[in-house]
């Protein structure tokens, strides 16, 4: 076993053992599921496209999910292929089933944080709370949910560990690949729109 593996197990064995109480198990249970197979994200996303007012940082977060699934589920993981914590670690006690994959980097991190981060950098471009028709959420409005979004987007990644499903370098790559995932969408976007006007809207952007 290499050293950042071991390392990796005394930092997780320390979060269990400072963390583990009885009351605290099942809300942490139920923030991960707000990880499960990107659903709830899923479902973050088609609110977002379904109304013209946000549709702008629906493509985005979209579009941010779908490339951070890609990176972290089809490649990322099938690569690295390591294993779970409580596989290598017998004082690490996992409180759900083997998820089935592999654990690096942390899917439910990665999917969480890709549209979190989509939300918030969106948010603070200037055409972010455009609409159809030049109208639209407010940003700052925008921005609130996005910094909701990411705090939820971590509370699943600490209860990834706290539930003995990963290493603290599964959840923080993960974090880190869904941010650097959304940023390349996002600076793809801003292209295109330089090119083709507001992505999401029929009428153009207008230059000051």
């Amino acid at each position: 076993m290499d050293a950042i593996t071991q390392l990796d197990g005394k930092l997780l064995i320390g979060i269990q053992q400072a963390l583990n109480a009885d009351w605290l198990t099942p809300i942490m249970k139920v923030i991960t599921a707000f990880g499960e197979y990107g659903i709830f994200w899923i479902l973050v996303c088609l609110v977002l496209l379904a109304f013209k007012k946000t549709r702008r940082i629906g493509i985005i977060c979209t579009l941010s999910l779908a490339l951070t699934f890609i990176l972290c589920n089809g490649i990322i993981k099938p690569l690295v292929d390591r294993e779970r914590p409580f596989e290598s670690f017998s004082a690490v006690q996992p409180f759900l089933p083997h998820p089935g994959d592999a654990s690096f980097p942390s899917g439910h991190t990665a999917n969480a944080m890709g549209p979190a981060w989509g939300m918030f950098i969106g948010s603070r471009d200037r055409y972010a709370p455009m609409g159809w028709q030049g109208e639209g959420v407010p940003a700052r409005t925008v921005h609130k949910w996005s910094i909701a979004a990411i705090v939820l987007a971590l509370l699943i990644g600490l209860s990834r560990m706290y539930l003995g499903m990963h290493y603290p370098s599964d959840v923080l790559a993960a974090i880190l690949v869904g941010m650097m995932a959304t940023t390349v969408v996002y600076e793809s976007v801003r292209k295109y729109e330089g090119k083709h006007g507001i992505i999401g809207e029929h009428i153009k952007r207008k230059t000051d």
